[in-house]
């Protein structure tokens, strides 16, 4: 669902996948390529969103307030990313939590369950953990190619969904049938 908020409407390219139950309130662009899943909520009514081209964002993530993400970027299951820079060619493990203002470099790896306060940057190809999150060492070939991998896997699925997905039957009416 897109919705404008004080003349700011999302615009989303026509290659880009938004799930039916997303919600893109406002300043938010989603670039050629990139995909935004399932209960997903991108609200740009305190600066711009934007989801770099190949990037995407994985179910129930949410993003708020002048975040900028890069191209083919992970952004995985429910995830918090706030008022960020985020490099290209990023992973942000399931369940991380980033407090901006700050920056994540080009390459680097924010690990599953993750807690980035507001200042903590990460150079680009490094890896952070923990919680608090630091950047610990440097991510290795196999997590730039798992990232490679991943935004290559979530591209084919955003394919396959701009093609098949289908409502199945009127939700009113299922609701009439279901048990009370």
């Amino acid at each position: 669902m897109l919705f404008t908020i004080n003349g700011l409407t999302p615009k989303v390219h026509e290659t880009a996948f938004v799930a039916p139950n997303a919600v893109l309130i406002g300043d938010v662009e989603v670039q050629a390529n990139a995909s935004v899943w399932f209960g997903c909520v991108l609200r740009g009514d305190a600066g711009k969103i934007v989801i770099g081209e190949g990037t995407n964002v994985q179910d129930g993530s949410v993003i708020h307030e002048e975040t900028i993400i890069g191209k083919n970027c992970v952004i995985a299951h429910l995830c918090l990313v706030h008022r960020c820079k985020v490099g290209d060619n990023v992973l942000i493990g399931n369940g991380a939590m980033v407090y901006g203002p700050l920056e994540i470099g080009e390459g680097a790896v924010v690990g599953a369950g993750a807690v980035l306060t507001p200042g903590t940057n990460v150079p680009a190809n490094m890896m952070a953990l923990g919680v608090p999150a630091k950047p610990v060492r440097e991510a290795a070939e196999e997590h730039h190619q798992m990232t490679a991998r991943l935004a290559a896997g979530y591209n084919r699925n955003r394919g396959r969904y701009l093609e098949g997905l289908q409502p199945v039957g009127d939700w009113n009416e299922w609701l009439k049938g279901a048990p009370k």
